[in-house]
């Protein structure tokens, strides 16, 4: 229950404190015993239905002001209008704005907070306006009861262990994940957890070899094998509830990516293993450290160099003239592989295609080519240097910059590295070389490979889902826990996409059965699809809107009257992906047969466009339609745009 007299109390106490205050710009009045009086008439007239934020608002400065100049000008009678007759009124507008739970959230603690960490703000804000930073101070306070000040600490399980890690550190095409795989097979349970899909099939079919039964599990699909004993997956599919005898944790650098990192980081603090063998660049070495030191596990050092030598070449690349067989064409967007690799296509010159929108088995299917010397060349995307293992004799940089998702940035020395490594591959060729288009960009690429790569010092940390069980709403938890600082080295998650999600869901929530539910909520908007896709979201809604109707969810369905080429495809397999994930989110049943069927009509059209027709995505003038020149910014060619209107 609000305590009125109370409130006028601290409402006059804060008002005192600013009319003692030295005002940086004072007010001087010409009339100011009108302005008293209008104010005061239209305060006492003034009904709480009538009054808007903005125009209550108003009447807090316009009081604060007056008080001011009352307080300066010694002028009692105002000062004592002022808090016998003008602040009660006040607050009474103040309360009558409020909404109901506002209402019943107005106590001695939100009064103590605006003086502690929000002093004078209420003689320029309205309750209502100030009420939300309340909400948050609040929500921050339970989060930090929950949440451990060290995030180790949610693991209390493995901290009973006594975990060893074996650390393999060295650049790409060292062989240090072999060792790791090599001690892998010898495991009666095991697993390993890698960054793709692609290197996932890649152990599976390493372990069969073996003769080690192996079951591979990412998020689109599941081979599983009698009597298995290692599980090949994506990181984000670990079981934190097995306990194994040795896992191996590839690729760990990428810890410190915001958007994935997170994932890295639990494996690392809270897989159950007695042996652990994370392979990671030199980059990463001393966080990694950091990270086992915490959990107060022990650790030993494994330090590779490079099997072949890695040369710059001298004379820049001359685009198409220099292709050779053996190459890597490095771009960064989908739009420019497609559009080099029709390029090439014009000139006779076979390319195989990686970028990241591909489903898996095709890019599997295009690297296929390009090892079996069915395709003489690659153009791909920095998805290249993500531990695929290709052939490739020269890794050419056709652009020195990428979109990292809010605008273009040069390359960094970790990147270029990363990428460059993946030229002379071990037991092809004994060298690899790294060029780059131009004089200018060779030389920007060359200094920074050789710059000394900085150290990681930060490491990505995940939502904790027991912040579930509190009672504020969804994406208000998420903003306030992602603004709360953690202890180094740690760093929080991304969480816009989920939160764009949320607001999409938000819209129709009356239609979502479980939206109030926030651990079924939570599953729905950490699916992983691709926000910029329309269709795809769209499909994502309907699921969240449908999935309670039937055991199954309903299937995608490829409309086959749009003309979309090969866009309309790729759109196609990620709604056959969402279907899949979706509905082991949400505890449904998979047709298999129909989905396997599904990805594979699909993957065989995908595979159409790229083997025929790439000239189609050539950058042409949209007047003379004549190609552009590589990397050109314009749609327009030079000629055109000079052209009398």
């Amino acid at each position: 229950m609000i305590q009125t007299k109370k409130m006028v109390q601290f409402y006059v106490s804060q008002y005192e404190q600013q009319m003692k205050r030295r005002q940086k710009k004072a007010v001087n009045y010409i009339d100011f015993p009108g302005r008293v009086e209008r104010l005061n008439r239209t305060l006492k007239s003034a009904r709480p239905s009538r009054v808007n934020s903005a125009v209550l608002e108003d009447y807090h400065k316009q009081i604060k002001n007056i008080a001011v100049y009352a307080y300066r000008k010694h002028q009692e009678a105002v000062l004592e209008l002022v808090k016998q007759q003008m602040i009660p009124k006040l607050v009474q507008l103040d309360v009558a704005f409020l909404l109901p739970e506002q209402r019943e959230g107005i106590d001695g603690e939100f009064f103590a907070f605006l003086r502690r960490q929000m002093p004078g703000k209420i003689c320029a804000k309205s309750l209502f306006s100030l009420y939300p930073f309340y909400r948050q101070h609040q929500l921050t306070n339970k989060i930090l009861d929950l949440v451990p000040a060290r995030p180790e600490l949610e693991f209390s399980e493995v901290l009973e262990m006594r975990r060893h890690f074996v650390l393999h550190i060295g650049p790409t095409n060292s062989g240090k994940t072999f060792r790791a795989l090599e001690r892998l097979k010898t495991a009666g349970r095991g697993a390993y957890l890698g960054p793709l899909r692609l290197l996932a099939l890649e152990v599976y079919e390493k372990m069969k070899e073996y003769g080690v039964p192996c079951t591979m599990l990412t998020g689109q699909e599941c081979i599983e094998e009698p009597d298995s004993r290692v599980v090949a997956s994506t990181i984000e599919m670990a079981d934190y509830d097995e306990l194994y005898d040795i896992v191996v944790i590839d690729e760990a650098q990428l810890m410190a990516d915001t958007d994935r990192g997170h994932s890295w980081t639990k494996a690392i603090l809270g897989v159950k293993a007695r042996e652990i063998h994370v392979c990671t660049s030199p980059a990463a070495e001393g966080v990694l450290k950091h990270l086992i030191e915490l959990t107060g596990d022990t650790w030993e050092a494994h330090r590779y160099e490079r099997k072949t030598s890695l040369v710059f070449e001298d004379l820049a690349f001359d685009f198409p003239e220099d292709v050779r067989r053996g190459d890597a064409l490095i771009v960064f967007s989908k739009k420019s592989v497609l559009d080099v690799a029709g390029r090439l296509e014009e000139r006779g010159i076979s390319a195989s295609v990686i970028y990241g929108s591909l489903p898996p088995e095709i890019r599997r299917r295009q690297m296929h080519l390009f090892t079996s010397k069915r395709t003489e060349v690659v153009v791909s995307t920095d998805a290249i240097g993500m531990g695929l293992n290709l052939p490739v004799r020269r890794i050419v940089f056709l652009q020195a910059d990428k979109f990292d998702g809010t605008g273009r940035r040069p390359l960094c020395t970790s990147e270029i590295r990363q990428i460059s490594g993946r030229a002379g591959r071990f037991g092809i060729y004994d060298t690899g070389y790294v060029n780059a288009m131009g004089e200018e960009m060779l030389h920007e690429i060359r200094e920074k490979f050789e710059d000394e790569e900085l150290p990681l010092t930060r490491v990505n940390l995940g939502f904790p889902q027991v912040l579930l069980d509190l009672d504020e709403p969804l994406n208000e938890i998420l903003k306030v826990w992602h603004s709360v600082e953690p202890s180094k080295p740690f760093e929080k998650e991304n969480v816009e996409e989920a939160l764009f999600l949320y607001e999409r869901a938000c819209k129709v929530r009356a239609r979502i059965e479980g939206f109030e539910n926030k651990r079924i909520l939570y599953r729905m908007i950490t699916c992983p699809i691709d926000i910029k896709d329309r269709r795809v979201v769209g499909l994502w809604l309907d699921y969240c809107q449908n999935y309670s109707a039937d055991v199954s969810l309903e299937r995608p369905k490829l409309d086959r009257r749009d003309r979309g080429g090969i866009l309309k495809y790729e759109t196609y397999y990620k709604q056959l992906d969402l279907y899949y994930q979706f509905s082991h989110r949400m505890g449904k049943i998979v047709d298999e047969k129909w989905l396997r069927q599904e990805r594979e009509k699909t993957e065989a059209s995908i595979m159409r466009y790229l083997t025929k027709g790439k000239a189609n995505y050539i950058a042409r003038c949209q007047y003379c339609a004549k190609p552009l020149p590589l990397g050109y910014p314009y749609r327009t060619c030079q000629a055109c745009s000079q052209l009398p209107e």
